[in-house]
C-alpha cells in the first residue's frame, strides 16, 4: 500500500503528464519526458579527471598531449587576438 508521499509523487506526475499532453505531446512522448526527468543521471568525473583520461587517449593515438594552459590563460596573454600590424587595423587583418 503506497504512503501519503508516495501518493503525492504519484499525482505529481500525473499533473506533469496531463499538462504536457495538453500542451500538444503524445502520452508516449509525455512518459518518455517524464522518465528522464526522474531517472538518476550518472555521475559526471571530475574535470582533472576528464583531463587525465583525454591525455592519456592522445597518448595511445601517438598525439601530444593537450596544453597545460587554459583558454582563459590564452585570451589573458592576448594569443586568440594578437595586435594589429598597423595600428588602426583590426586585429585579424
Amino acid at each position: 500500500m503506497p504512503n501519503e508521499k508516495q501518493r503525492q509523487y504519484a499525482a505529481d506526475l500525473h499533473s506533469m503528464f496531463t499538462a504536457l499532453v495538453d500542451e500538444g505531446f503524445t502520452g508516449d512522448q509525455a512518459v518518455a519526458l517524464l522518465c528522464r526527468l526522474i531517472e538518476p543521471q550518472p555521475a559526471r568525473p571530475s574535470s582533472a579527471e576528464r583531463s587525465k583520461q583525454v591525455s592519456a587517449l592522445l597518448a595511445a593515438a601517438g598525439q601530444k598531449p593537450p596544453a597545460t594552459r587554459s583558454p582563459a590563460d590564452d585570451r589573458a596573454a592576448d594569443l586568440w587576438n594578437p595586435p594589429a600590424p598597423n595600428p588602426g587595423a583590426p586585429a585579424h587583418d
